[in-house]
């Protein structure tokens, strides 16, 4: 995640949060669904981190684990 753009300026709280939500994201999507989810970049957004990823899509993160 070192790699993600805006990892680095996230709190150690936010930077466990996309790393444990990412992993689990991931661990429920299909292989098939996987290509391109990988994230560019991260920003804080009030309570969530918006993340996105290789494919141009987004995704919400929030603090209890979740993604919309």
């Amino acid at each position: 995640m070192k790699n993600v753009r805006g990892f680095s300026r996230l709190t150690q709280d936010q930077q466990k949060l996309l790393i444990r939500t990412n992993e689990r994201h991931k661990d429920m999507a299909g292989t098939d669904y996987k290509e391109g989810w990988t994230p560019i970049s991260v920003k804080p957004i009030g309570r969530n981190l918006k993340v996105v990823f290789e494919n141009g899509e987004w995704l919400n993160y929030t603090p209890d684990g979740n993604w919309y």
